[in-house]
């Protein structure tokens, strides 16, 4: 396996530059830089929100046939991050967390503060990675959050008491619903120049919102009263929950059915997975609804029918605030 040092990936930027194998453009808002050689294909974007908020997409294809590795030096500058992995998988190990490698995997999301560490980061061969990472420096962290709390996860304290902070490298979980939602609004921005900013920010801001929400709450769950069969019995809920989307139970119906009361099963779906019961429902309603769309077998109103929809307007509204786009535009992007 090749590893190739900062200053040799820096080498190969500048050359791609010159030859034509990289090409960079921007907008005002995005800086992108487009890979097209021998080994890599993707691009890569780069979105200045605020000073002290970024937003970075990378979404390559490494076809080599063998897997690659890149060393990083992080300076003392390096922001706290949060990472959601789209695709894909990388191995990383960093200098001061643990001896052995770890995994980013696709489906996850986590959060790490790295400063003035030294990391080797591997990628697979012939593999699509796909991550979207907000950089947040603690300077910003604070104006969000005047002072330390409770409800946040104790890794952060030290950033928002202005302290420097113990390096750390967190698995939040898995990419809820919800953050699924945003991710792919973000991916799908269809704005310009300032309302494109705006636009991203305020869902950076949510992703940020619900992954912190997702640390707490798992914390939580290690702390709660939720026994193993109990955790059964949520999973068993939300199977039947998915299992009729056009005409689900009520929510003590579905605790009746499973055997908790539903206080319990609110909160330990909230703790379990990350969303409500009704987030998760309609989630699945419209990814549904989607499907369907594509198939064509059924006009707007059948489909809004087919998921559990009793109005096309409320199908239309929830479907266009999931995916960017209406009913009618997804199935005109589909030509």
């Amino acid at each position: 396996m090749k590893i190739l040092t900062a200053r040799e990936y820096e080498e190969i930027l500048q050359q791609g530059l010159h030859n034509g194998e990289i090409t960079e453009h921007s907008d005002g808002v995005e800086h992108c830089l487009e890979v097209q050689n021998q080994w890599i294909t993707g691009r890569d974007r780069a979105i200045r929100l605020r000073d002290g908020l970024h937003l970075k997409i990378g979404d390559f294809y490494n076809q080599d046939r063998y897997a690659g590795a890149l060393e990083l030096q992080h300076k003392a500058s390096q922001p706290l991050t949060l990472s959601f992995q789209l695709r894909g998988y990388v191995r990383v190990r960093t200098q001061g967390i643990g001896n052995d490698y770890y995994e980013e995997k696709a489906g996850e999301n986590y959060l790490f503060f790295v400063p003035e560490t030294q990391e080797t980061e591997e990628y697979p061969a012939q593999e699509r990675l796909q991550a979207l990472k907000i950089r947040v420096q603690p300077h910003f962290l604070r104006t969000l959050i005047s002072s330390p709390t409770d409800s946040l996860p104790a890794e952060l304290n030290p950033l928002l008491e202005g302290r420097k902070g113990n390096i750390f490298h967190r698995r939040v979980g898995k990419i809820t619903p919800e953050m699924q939602l945003a991710v792919r609004q973000i991916l799908q921005c269809p704005y310009r120049g300032i309302t494109k900013c705006l636009y991203l920010e305020g869902k950076v801001l949510q992703l940020i919102a619900l992954q912190f929400a997702q640390m707490t709450e798992r914390d939580c769950v290690a702390h709660c009263n939720l026994h193993n069969s109990d955790i059964e019995c949520i999973h068993q809920a939300k199977a039947i929950l998915l299992s009729d989307l056009n005409n689900p139970p009520s929510l003590l119906e579905l605790a009746r059915q499973v055997g908790i009361n539903d206080y319990k099963l609110k909160r330990g779906f909230r703790q379990v997975f990350g969303t409500t019961v009704f987030g998760c429902l309609q989630a699945h309603r419209l990814e549904r609804g989607k499907q369907l769309l594509a198939e064509r077998e059924l006009n707007v109103a059948g489909v809004a029918r087919a998921v559990g929809y009793a109005s096309q307007s409320r199908f239309c509204d929830a479907f266009k605030r999931q995916f960017a786009m209406t009913p009618r535009d997804y199935l005109a992007s589909l030509h």
